[in-house]
């Protein structure tokens, strides 16, 4: 089993996702100053594999907006709340 592969591992990334969903001045941070954020120096491999975290929380706050528009009715469409 490869680092990546180990459930320490996946935990680690998704408890990033998640907290840069959720922490907007952390997300910038992270965006912006990611050694500061994360406190530690960043390998090569380190930084491709925060690009792909940060295009994640990226989709999937794109998919919320979308969510949110349709339920809220903000896109003009039907409610779809009865």
């Amino acid at each position: 089993m490869t680092k990546e592969e180990s459930p320490d591992f996946k935990k680690k990334q998704k408890e990033l996702v998640l907290k840069a969903l959720t922490d907007p001045s952390f997300r910038k941070a992270l965006t912006n100053e990611p050694e500061k954020a994360l406190g530690k120096k960043l390998t090569a491999k380190m930084t491709r594999e925060l690009k792909t975290i940060l295009k994640m929380v990226k989709g999937i706050e794109e998919q919320i907006s979308h969510l949110a528009d349709e339920l809220l009715c903000a896109n003009g469409g039907p409610c779809g709340i009865a």
